[in-house]
């Protein structure tokens, strides 16, 4: 299901996320860290990392082609926050989103 960038900072709520990034060439890497969303604002996407020693991400809105969300057929409680860029790249956050906040259509 397709997102706006408001609905996904919701669906963020304050839960912590595993990050997977697929890069366009077929790259692939899984963060050792988990994310939460520090806040979205005009121009970006905001990210904490859990640990101290670990760089805060930062996704401007202007690489996002798109954002979906999605669960797997045997998750029943964790799902998928898809950030397919520009580049052709695919940040991939899977956790426990906060369901209140999708559209209805669920």
């Amino acid at each position: 299901m397709e997102l706006d960038f408001a609905t996904a900072a919701a669906a963020f709520g304050e839960g912590w996320f595993n990050l997977l990034r697929r890069g366009a060439d077929g790259s692939l890497v899984l963060s050792a860290d988990r994310w939460r969303l520090a806040r979205l604002d005009d121009d970006a996407f905001f990210f904490a990392p859990d640990a101290a020693e670990a760089e805060p991400l930062t996704l401007p809105l202007g690489e996002v082609a798109r954002v979906s969300w999605d669960r797997l057929p045997r998750q029943q409680a964790r799902s998928q926050l898809r950030f397919l860029l520009r580049s052709g790249d695919l940040w991939t956050f899977s956790g426990s989103v906060d369901a209140a906040t999708l559209p209805a259509a669920l």
